[in-house]
């Protein structure tokens, strides 16, 4: 039976306007200090009229703002300066798991205490690092179901990637965060959801695309498939260790998600940290002397 709705949490919401490859590559050079339109073409080797087309949608979502002191230039907006710790955990994860892939480094450093950090995802409530091991999830008042619209979208090309000259800081995740049926699969896994047919009604992906994603995912090393009939060819798909620590990306995409798009009934779904049992709320923390990391007090070397 073809499933035409899927759950619109607050991951999904924010997927529609930054799970992109092009607009998560501008974004990345937003929080570097770009701001002008040739600084972005030069720097992210996206086609001139595609970097038109997203600077034009980031504008309208009202994630920049025209800057009409500068010629071509962009400024974050509050809600863009939102997405600032979905930037952290995802240079997070590349620190870990692709440390030495590329032609150059990026430190992170607080201002504050003057020392390089790597941020921490921390609960607001008990100040310990955030496993999603340790998380529960619930229906919240603002969950429902919508039907998803895929649209076609610009994959990143070896082309893009060579004229960047390696530049760019997190191609890899980028390319899963700006494909929208990857990090459904990804956000399935975290909810419990492991099953071929049970992914599949969770997403409303076709399944010749779903097989396409799982064992791309597979090939990432972000999941695993885990035979779970002794008769058959059957499997659950479960998170690596790799996989499991994108859930701080994930996690600040939804609280990005829940600040800007849960309607009045509240948000779609509600998060409980187990080992202290108050609602999970998720911030960035240096983890040399534990204070909160901004956008204000965070700076980068490359």
């Amino acid at each position: 039976m073809k499933i035409d709705t899927i759950r619109a949490c607050s991951i999904w919401r924010a997927l529609e306007v930054v799970g992109d490859v092009p607009v998560l590559l501008i974004m990345e050079q937003a929080f570097l200090g770009k701001g002008r339109f040739q600084e972005f073409l030069e720097e992210t080797g996206i086609v001139r009229s595609v970097l038109s087309n997203r600077l034009v949608k980031l504008v309208e979502t009202d994630v920049f703002t025209k800057d009409t002191q500068r010629q071509k230039g962009y400024r974050l907006t509050e809600k863009g300066r939102g997405l600032f710790p979905v930037a952290l955990m995802i240079l997070r994860w590349q620190r870990r798991w692709e440390w030495g892939a590329r032609g150059f480094e990026v430190r992170m450093f607080h201002r504050e205490c003057g020392n390089e950090t790597i941020p921490q995802p921390t609960c607001v409530e008990c100040k310990t690092e955030i496993d999603p091991r340790d998380v529960s999830w619930a229906a919240g008042p603002g969950l429902s179901q919508v039907t998803p619209v895929y649209g076609r979208r610009r994959k990143q090309t070896a082309a893009a990637s060579a004229k960047r000259g390696n530049r760019t800081m997190t191609d890899s995740v980028i390319e899963l965060f700006g494909d929208r049926w990857a990090t459904l699969v990804v956000r399935a896994c975290f909810t419990g959801i492991n099953r071929f047919d049970e992914i599949q009604r969770d997403t409303a992906m076709a399944t010749n695309i779903l097989s396409d994603r799982l064992e791309r995912l597979q090939e990432q090393d972000i999941i695993k498939a885990i035979p779970y009939s002794a008769n058959e060819q059957r499997f659950e798909y479960r998170l690596t260790e790799k996989g499991r620590d994108l859930y701080p990306v994930l996690l600040a995409l939804l609280q990005w998600g829940d600040r800007w798009f849960a309607d009045e009934k509240g948000p779609p779904l509600i998060l409980t940290h187990t080992p202290c049992g108050h609602k999970l709320q998720y911030v960035p923390v240096c983890d040399q002397c534990g204070d909160v990391l901004d956008i204000s007090n965070t700076g980068f070397n490359l």
